[in-house]
């Protein structure tokens, strides 16, 4: 209880964030771990299916960031045309992502929650989604938190 309110407030320990969102991916099945000797707000997921590497980051203010490493620039293709398009309509659990670079085969995402409206339920919500798309499996259906 005290990781979820201090994920949901704004400035909290990202680590502290961190560790919520890594035990709510690990609900639905993610594999996480934290690197030894890295930030603390920093977690890897595994057992996707192609083997990438995931690193997702908790960050100030709600926000949260995911860097996949793909291992071909063909792979990486195939999941950035997975990704949501800007101004397209997207689903209601991922309203309020930015994809923010792509290069070669690192694809680099952000969430950033509308102001006033950061907590735990909307970021894994959101992170979710994008594993989902990540792992292939974007047409999942269900709640995912």
């Amino acid at each position: 209880m005290a990781d979820r309110q201090a994920a949901a407030l704004p400035g909290a320990a990202t680590g502290a964030a961190a560790r919520a969102l890594a035990a709510r991916l690990a609900q639905h099945g993610y594999q996480v771990s934290f690197p030894p000797g890295r930030d603390p707000a920093v977690c890897t997921v595994t057992g996707l299916p192609g083997g990438p590497y995931v690193e997702v980051t908790a960050e100030e203010d709600g926000q949260a960031a995911c860097h996949y490493t793909g291992r071909s620039t063909a792979e990486a293709a195939v999941v950035i045309a997975r990704l949501p398009v800007p101004g397209q309509p997207q689903a209601e659990s991922v309203p309020d992502t930015v994809t923010a670079i792509w290069d070669g085969i690192e694809i680099e995402w952000h969430y950033q929650p509308p102001a006033g409206l950061a907590g735990l339920d909307r970021v894994a919500a959101a992170l979710l989604a994008h594993l989902a798309v990540l792992g292939g499996d974007h047409d999942r259906k269900g709640d995912p938190t």
